[in-house]
């Protein structure tokens, strides 16, 4: 095997693939972007039916007033904001713990 002058290339911890100037043990972009659309995914199908719980929260708790079905739109848009980050976080950190080969196997 020729090493070049530059860094060598490094097999990806997941899939394999060899990546030049990858750092040993790390993942590849491909590997990351594939755990952080998963992640997004998850966060998607989670975060609009929290949103949607809190919505029949605020409807049946608040008075039907103007200024109150304002500040409840806007706690539905935080919600929804809030609920999507945290569990894109939280799942892209899990996805990266799951063994090695399940990640190709499960889409």
């Amino acid at each position: 095997m020729r090493w070049s002058v530059g860094s060598p290339e490094v097999p990806c911890v997941r899939c394999g693939r060899r990546v030049e100037g990858l750092a040993w043990g790390n993942e590849c972009a491909v590997c990351i972007e594939q755990r952080r659309a998963r992640a997004s995914r998850l966060a998607g199908r989670i975060s609009l039916p929290a949103t949607v719980l809190v919505g029949i929260y605020l409807w049946l708790r608040m008075p039907h007033d103007s200024s109150f079905r304002v500040y409840g739109g806007i706690t539905m848009l935080v919600t929804w904001f809030l609920v999507r980050q945290i569990v894109s976080k939280v799942a892209f950190e899990v996805y990266s713990r799951e063994p090695k080969n399940e990640a190709d196997n499960v889409s």
